[in-house]
């Protein structure tokens, strides 16, 4: 008699090193499938002409930074470093977001699945998204160590950071245009600000 077990998998953590204040990171590295990295390279330059992918990822506002690279070989620094050639050529990814990492992937698997199988999918064992379950293992079994981590503002989600950019920039505003105002008339653009602002201080 075959016994079917309904237990699910634990959701895997990442390894520690990956936290500062608000913000994590996430870096994987994985080996490419043997005639995918030209077409990886060409996605990936010419991103910054066509914002397909670009876009794609900058909609979720909890990423701080996002970036893939692909690779063949190791920087060689001399002794008593040995030269190494690499079997295959990699894809680095690195991400910085404030948002649970098991949460973050979620967004890719479900929101941006395509995206996700187009780029990672070129590698060895890729459980294309959905579900994310298999994805979130995946990514753990290949994600690195953070050994340097370096944050300018740790306690600030994505979110306060945009925000404070936006009342820096009305707050410019305000001062600029200060100057040719009576006190009535700074009165009334100050309270506007102030109203304008009122959802980012």
């Amino acid at each position: 008699m075959v016994v079917l077990s309904t237990e699910t998998a634990p959701v895997p953590t990442v390894v520690p090193g990956h936290q500062l204040g608000r913000a994590r990171v996430l870096t994987m590295l994985t080996p490419i499938r043997p005639g995918w990295a030209t077409f990886l390279r060409t996605i990936i330059w010419t991103s910054r002409f066509h914002t397909y992918f670009r876009d794609h990822s900058v909609q979720f506002r909890f990423i701080y930074f996002v970036r893939w690279c692909v690779f063949d070989k190791l920087p060689y620094n001399g002794p008593p470093q040995r030269p190494e050639n690499l079997k295959y050529q990699y894809l680095l990814f690195e991400s910085n977001f404030d948002t649970p990492w098991q949460k973050y992937i979620d967004a890719f698997a479900y929101v941006i699945p395509r995206d996700i199988r187009t780029i990672w999918g070129r590698g060895f064992n890729f459980p294309g998204p959905p579900p994310a379950e298999p994805l979130k293992h995946w990514i753990a079994d290949n994600a690195l160590p953070g050994n340097h981590y370096y944050h300018a503002y740790p306690e600030a989600s994505v979110r306060m950071v945009m925000s404070g950019l936006k009342v820096r920039k009305r707050l410019k505003d305000v001062v600029r245009d200060a100057r040719r105002m009576n006190p009535e008339q700074f009165q009334a653009a100050y309270e506007r600000f102030l109203t304008g602002v009122q959802t980012d201080i």
